[in-house]
């Protein structure tokens, strides 16, 4: 069944990435191997991830008790349509979607995208998007500038 392949996937991931390097490898090379890629693959997540959430127009939550409200406001699309985007994303630039059906595979987050924008026109309900990862990040600095500064009391 698939929790068995699951399982399996697993058990190989971890043999491959730190088991192996070590009876293989010198052990300064299997320190890498076992290293690099997941220090590479986090800084890659968190990105994504950051510049989805922590921007001046999705950081600061309204007090509506509505579950699938907040997770459109507090939540930005990035780069829709960009297949660089949606690759090097894994599909995380559709976050609002991933939000809202998060056991939706993210091959049909695109799809989807289509009719969550209409229903949040629809319902007056801000669709936060940038345009790439440059807009993105320069939106997530802003906010992070703007997290600095004192507030007036």
């Amino acid at each position: 069944p698939r929790i068995t392949v699951h399982i399996l996937g697993r058990m190989v991931y971890i043999f491959l990435m730190h088991v192996w390097p070590f009876f293989a490898l010198p052990l300064w090379k299997a320190v890498i191997w076992a290293t690099v890629p997941g220090i590479l693959l986090s800084v890659c997540f968190m990105v994504n991830t950051q510049i989805n959430h922590l921007t001046n127009e999705c950081a600061h939550a309204s007090d509506d008790t509505n579950f699938y409200k907040h997770q459109v406001v507090t939540s930005q699309n990035f780069g829709n349509g960009s297949l660089f985007c949606y690759y090097f994303s894994g599909g995380l630039n559709y976050q609002i979607e991933h939000h809202l059906f998060p056991n939706v595979n993210h091959c049909h987050l695109p799809e989807l995208a289509k009719g969550v924008k209409r229903i949040c026109e629809r319902h007056g309900v801000p669709y936060h998007h940038a345009a790439g990862y440059r807009d993105a990040m320069e939106r997530h600095v802003a906010h992070t500038v703007e997290m600095e500064r004192k507030p007036v009391s």
